[in-house]
């Protein structure tokens, strides 16, 4: 059973992200007309889309650069909000693991706890303001769990994806208090966060990929 995700995995990860982020455009779109602008899918398809595009480019044997420099073609195809804290995300995700060359469960502990610190500095919010960070705080906390049990990689990824799932599902119940969906209080309430559904979509990626190894 595979432990560790080497570079290529990590690369194949990012390109199933950037499926789901294509597949699920309008969807999200949907979602972010009720609260927002309505163009966050289109955010994240064009902005992983750039990320997958340039992937060849990188030949640093460092998941850390792999990841940053992601993150720098990430914020300059798409200077949106959602585009600023996804490229914030993965750009503090990447210095956490500089040097490395394979994660482990504990790695990706590592790096996405730093993602989830970075998200909460960078848009001034917390867990329960319906966020993005009410599906990627769970999902971290699962691997947390998953690594202090010893478990698999799969088992953490699979964890992640659940918790992140059902964090996405728990913002139908909450009302917004950052940006354009702050704006409708109340109103939020009964609709589901799209910047949560993107966190969701990151780590579906994860569990996607990881779950074809078997």
């Amino acid at each position: 059973m595979k432990n560790t995700l080497n570079l290529e995995d990590i690369r194949n990860i990012l390109r199933e992200i950037g499926k789901l982020m294509d597949e699920n455009k309008e969807y999200l779109c949907k979602l972010d007309g009720a609260l927002g602008d309505g163009d966050i899918g289109l955010t994240m398809s064009k902005g992983f889309r750039a990320v997958v595009d340039n992937l060849p480019s990188i030949q640093e044997e460092n998941a850390g650069v792999l990841l940053m420099r992601s993150a720098m073609v990430m914020g300059e195809t798409v200077a949106s909000t959602m585009g600023t804290l996804m490229a914030t995300a993965l750009i503090r995700g990447g210095k956490a693991v500089q040097g490395k060359t394979e994660l482990s469960v504990e790695d990706l502990s590592t790096l996405t706890r730093a993602m989830a610190e970075g998200l909460m500095e960078r848009g001034k919010a917390k867990v329960g303001d319906k966020t993005i960070l009410d599906s990627i705080f769970p999902a971290v906390e699962a691997i947390e769990s998953a690594q202090r049990d010893g478990k698999s990689l799969k088992e953490a990824i699979g964890s992640a994806y659940e918790a992140a799932a059902k964090g996405t599902q728990a913002t139908i119940d909450m009302q917004s208090r950052h940006g354009r969906a702050g704006r409708y209080l109340e109103r939020s309430i009964g609709h589901q966060d799209p910047g949560a559904t993107v966190g969701s979509l990151f780590f579906k990626g994860f569990d996607n990929y990881i779950q074809s190894l078997a």
